[in-house]
Order: C-alpha cells, then sequence, then structure tokens
C-alpha cells in the first residue's frame, strides 16, 4: 500500500470516529436512504415533513466522505491538501453538531460493490433506525462489473441483482427497526423478503399493487402543477391520500420517494393530514433535479441537468408525453450521456432512443455515448410520422446552447437532462433562460464548480 493510499484510509477512518461519536452522545433518530435513483428528493422531502413539527437535521453528503462530513457539520471548499488539513483540525469541534436534533436524514449512496464505496462500509458509520429504499436500477453498473464472472450469460441482470443485494443492506441489516421498500421493484423486494429475518423488525412496502401498504393511485400534470394520489388501508377503511404540487413539475417516478415518506412519517406519530399540510408546504426540488424556468420565446425549461440515468429519463419522457398531450407544445430533448454504465452503456442509451422517438420533436445531444449509441437510432428513422423531425450533436454544452437558443420554436417545453460532472449541461440552459437572474438557480454555479467549468470549456 503506498503513502497516499494509507492517507486515504485514515482521512477515512478518523472522519468516522467523529461522526460515529456525535451519533453515540446527541442520539437522534436516525432515517436512512436508499435507492438508485430519487434519494436526495426522498431526502428532502421526508425534511419537509418532520422539521415542520421537529427538530430535524439533513446529512447534505451521501458518500464514505460526505455522510460523516454532513454529520459534522463539515463542507469542502475543494479538495486541495490544505482544505482536507482545515477539515481535519475541525471534525474533533464539531462533534455538538446534533445536539438540536430529534430526527437525522442520511441519505446514503453506493458506488461500488466493495468498501469504502458501498453500502456496508455506510452502515459501520450511521446505523439507521428506520431504512428506505426506493429502487435497484442500472446506475453505476461499471463499477460492479469487477463481480462479473467470465461466462455470465445475462449481465445486466446480475449486475442489478448485486446493487439490489448491497443496497438492500440498509433494511436487511439487523439494527433497523422498520424498513420502506418498493415492492414493485421484483429484485429489491425478493432480495429483502429472503434475507429479513428479524421478528421486531417492521415492513411496510409502497408500489401498484393491493398488497402494498400504501398503492399508487393517480399521476396527472398539468402546464405548471402536479398532483398525486395514494390509497390506503386504515382502520377506519381504504382512504384517499391526496398532494399537489403547484409550480413544481414532477416525473411519475417522483410519486416512490412521496409514497414513503407518508409511510414513514406516519409510522412515527404523524397524521396523514399534517403530513399533507407539511409537504405541500414545504417541498423544495434540489438545483437541476426538475427545476422549472421561463425560457425565451415563451418556452418552459425543465432543468434536470444535475444527473442522469434510464429509468429517470424514461420517466421524464413519460412526463413529456403527458405535458404534450394538454398543452400542444413543441418537445425540446437536450440530452446528454448517462455515464458510469460499462458495457451496459450501449443497450441502455439505446432503450432510450427508442421511447423518445414519438414524444420528442427536436433531439439535441451531447456526449461520445449519445453519438455512438442515440443519434445512429434516430438518424435511421427521423422524419418518419409521429417521430423526431430533428436531431443534432454536439462537442459541448455551450455550442448545444447557442444552437437551440437560435432555432428553437416558439412555445417549446424543453427538457435538460445529463449525467453529472463530466458534461455540464447547465450551462446551456443559461443562454435560453428570460431572466438571466436565474442563473443562480442552476446546480454547480459555486465558484469551485465554475473554474473547473472555465478549464473544460476552453479546450
Amino acid at each position: 500500500m503506498n503513502m497516499r493510499d494509507l492517507l486515504i484510509r485514515f482521512i477515512l477512518y478518523y472522519l468516522r470516529f467523529w461522526a460515529q461519536l456525535a451519533l453515540r452522545i446527541h442520539r437522534p433518530y436516525v432515517i436512512g436512504v436508499a435507492g438508485s435513483v430519487g434519494k436526495s428528493s426522498t431526502r428532502n422531502a421526508l425534511h419537509a415533513v418532520l422539521s415542520h413539527y421537529f427538530k430535524t437535521g439533513v446529512v447534505s453528503g451521501n458518500s464514505e466522505t460526505g455522510v460523516p462530513l454532513g454529520i459534522l457539520g463539515l463542507s469542502l471548499d475543494g479538495f486541495s491538501n490544505k482544505n482536507w488539513f482545515k477539515i481535519l483540525l475541525k471534525a474533533p469541534l464539531c462533534i455538538g453538531n446534533l445536539r438540536k436534533y430529534q430526527y437525522l436524514v442520511v441519505e446514503m449512496g453506493i458506488d461500488d460493490p466493495y468498501p469504502p464505496k458501498n453500502m456496508s462500509y455506510l452502515l459501520t458509520i450511521v446505523k439507521p433506525e428506520m431504512s428506505i429504499d426506493l429502487n435497484a436500477t442500472a446506475t453505476h453498473t461499471m463499477q460492479f462489473e469487477k463481480l462479473l464472472k467470465k461466462h455470465t450469460k445475462d449481465s445486466l441482470e446480475f449486475i442489478l441483482n448485486k446493487i439490489a443485494e448491497e443496497d438492500s443492506k440498509i433494511i436487511t441489516n439487523g439494527f433497523t427497526r422498520v424498513g420502506i421498500y418498493n415492492n414493485d421493484d421484483l429484485r429489491l423486494s425478493e432480495v429483502i423478503q429472503k434475507r429479513t429475518k428479524k421478528e421486531s423488525l417492521t415492513l411496510l412496502t409502497f408500489g401498484s399493487k393491493k398488497q402494498n401498504t400504501i398503492i399508487f393511485d393517480d399521476y396527472s400534470i398539468y402546464s405548471k402543477k402536479t398532483k398525486f394520489s395514494y390509497k390506503v388501508t386504515t382502520t377506519k377503511g381504504e382512504r384517499v391520500i391526496e398532494l399537489s404540487f403547484p409550480g413544481l413539475i414532477l416525473p411519475p417516478a417522483s410519486r416512490e420517494s412521496f409514497a414513503a415518506v407518508i409511510l414513514a412519517t406516519h409510522s412515527l406519530g404523524l397524521t396523514y393530514t399534517q403530513i399533507k399540510e407539511a409537504l405541500e408546504s414545504n417541498f423544495t426540488i434540489p438545483k437541476g433535479r426538475s427545476s422549472l424556468f421561463a425560457g425565451i420565446k415563451n418556452s418552459l425549461i425543465i432543468d434536470s441537468s444535475y444527473n442522469s440515468s434510464k429509468s429517470t429519463v424514461l420517466s421524464f419522457i413519460e412526463m413529456l408525453k403527458t405535458l404534450k398531450e394538454k398543452t400542444g407544445r413543441p418537445v425540446l430533448f437536450l440530452m446528454g450521456d448517462m455515464r458510469e454504465l460499462g458495457n451496459e452503456s450501449k443497450q441502455e442509451h439505446q432503450e432510450v432512443a427508442d421511447a423518445l422517438l414519438k414524444v420528442v420533436d427536436e433531439l439535441y445531444c451531447v456526449g461520445p455515448q449519445t453519438q455512438e449509441f442515440v443519434v445512429p437510432i434516430i438518424k435511421e428513422k427521423i422524419g418518419k410520422k409521429g417521430h423526431v423531425k430533428k436531431v443534432e450533436w454536439y462537442k459541448n454544452a455551450i455550442q448545444a446552447g447557442l444552437h437551440i437558443k437560435e432555432e428553437m420554436p416558439e412555445n417549446a417545453l424543453i427538457l435538460v437532462k445529463g449525467s453529472q460532472n463530466t458534461l455540464y449541461l447547465e450551462e446551456a440552459i443559461k443562454f435560453l433562460l428570460e431572466n438571466q437572474n436565474d442563473t443562480k438557480s442552476l446546480t454547480r454555479q459555486e465558484d469551485y464548480w465554475m473554474k473547473i467549468k472555465q478549464d473544460f470549456f476552453s479546450v
């Protein structure tokens, strides 16, 4: 082991020690959130409800360093040695960060089957008393390919099962008292039911089937409002819970997050009326997750530039189809690569390409994977009745933004979605905003990121 690896290991153990100590001293009730997609929205929705009635904290990070730093209330200004040294000095002084919280919501993300980037390692830092597992989809599959055997016939199925096994440890760990999970995700459901032996563990489920604790009922969307409704069986019979979010356009997959939050907060003693009131009053979307902006030429921009995966793109396409039918607006999609998919990248991108053909009118792509796997499929069918009318590929987001600004039609619905950090699609949005003051509401606008982007776009 070289010096750099030793230093990384020391920093991880050091941060973990102080985070563990802070949790032991103050003992907040910890709610952990896992899943391939939707973790941040679920975390924020939980906070929206619980903070309305209790002293509630949220851990901002979700990784092997982000979780302990968040528990201690610390954040990095950058990844320089100087900044890390400052963090190490501050850590022992921050163990009182949790003293004011009754509840603590922790997002727990996995990037790898092995520590420190897996669920097993995160569970050595924090032991949730309540755990939520949203789904197991093809994100970060590239890192899980190291588990493949040479002659695995269905590699994607094998990898998805491994992701489900690792993620579900948040519920099957032996110390969680309440486990909440997506029963429509068959891999997840099978693993949790197979591995759950603790009689004192209460399992609550959500999904479309009648046997779930809470059942998806209706999803409707208008130009500037989204409604969700759920059915739940109570001691007094079945009742419907309806949520309405004016000013927000949310994809169908968001129903998973709200269902999990309703189950979690109701099990903590809140009434359905209290939950509805708090959610509708307080829920907000993180930057770049599904933000809504007014654009030039009377357009409406849906900014989901923070990150991307097949399941979320498909959910947004379904949403666009509904909006297109209701409003008659033309649909433009600025699509970036879905990264970290490894050998599954071709299949995942092509499935998205097939899905958008009959919904999107104009497709603009950025990134080598969209160029290789998406554009050829669209070009082959372009111009056919009911299909995409235009497709173009660009070297980077700035080029795409400039071109869209010049040629976009009036009244367009514009979706912007791509994987984080390497494409920076939010920079394209700047050219399309009606009000340039909205720039501050885009993701990755901090000085740290703007310096990185300056170098990136100057190449």
